[in-house]
């Protein structure tokens, strides 16, 4: 359902790169619960809002229920968003 092969994403200002994921791999399969844990700066966050379609990746491949999400328009993504994506807090 949800697959992220050597996902990478790079934070760039005009003086400095942050690299919040670098190589990310997961596979989620239909019906699997998935937590997310780890110290602060792990990149919880940047996993979950690149998983969520709410910001792009710098490289890899993300592929959701077997659609690549790369290069999809906003609207393609809200509308994906809305019948693949949930999350508990």
């Amino acid at each position: 359902m949800l697959r992220m092969n050597n996902l990478s994403k790079v934070y760039r200002t005009h003086m400095i790169e942050t690299h919040a994921l670098r190589g990310f791999d997961i596979h989620v399969r239909e019906g699997e619960f998935v937590a997310v844990t780890g110290p602060s700066g792990s990149g919880k966050t940047t996993f979950l809002n690149i998983a969520g379609l709410l910001e792009d990746f710098s490289g890899g491949e993300f592929s959701l229920d077997g659609e690549n999400v790369k290069g999809l328009s906003d609207d393609a993504r809200s509308k994906l968003r809305n019948q693949k994506i949930g999350f508990i807090f």
